[in-house]
């Protein structure tokens, strides 16, 4: 995997951006973006970057995990992107913008439900990462209806608008 040149992070082979500081991974003269104290890149249209909600997976085996501290996957959702950090070693940071967040789905099996958890899969334009699959959040459809509120907020921070095909 390649490695960030300005501040040294792994990313993923076709990233456009390091995952760590922001900065282009599509030549070396590039500038990271900079983020304010706020968390907001300079001209963004939507404002601060606020986290909305936070999990791990909590099915039984996770909550095991959880105890001993080996549940190292760990799923955020801030006003302007989704982020899925994974490893207990080296760290693996899958990341959407919600600009490119599409469409959500819900599945949830009769043990699942059961549980209070279930399976949140966000689909995308995002070329590294088309789906993101949230696996055995709790109360995943609160989640989901939280992360469409989000979505819809940004695009109108940012002026896009839909428009169907026929």
């Amino acid at each position: 995997m390649p490695y960030c040149t300005s501040c040294g992070a792994e990313y993923k082979q076709g990233a456009k951006y390091c995952g760590e500081c922001g900065a282009s991974t599509e030549g070396d003269s590039a500038a990271p973006i900079r983020r304010s104290s706020a968390g907001a890149a300079p001209g963004s249209g939507s404002g601060p970057e606020i986290e909305l909600w936070q999990g791990k997976p909590a099915g039984i085996s996770d909550r095991l995990k959880g105890i001993i501290r080996l549940n190292t996957t760990t799923y955020t959702i801030t006003s302007q992107r989704i982020m899925v950090k994974t490893g207990l070693i080296g760290k693996d940071v899958e990341e959407i913008e919600l600009l490119r967040v599409n469409d959500f789905s819900v599945d949830q099996s009769i043990m699942q439900r059961i549980l209070g958890i279930g399976i949140l899969t966000v689909f995308s334009d995002d070329a590294s990462s088309p789906q993101l699959i949230l696996r055995r959040i709790r109360h995943p459809q609160t989640v989901k209806d939280a992360l469409r509120k989000a979505v819809r907020d940004e695009k109108i921070a940012n002026n896009i608008s839909y428009r169907e095909q026929i």
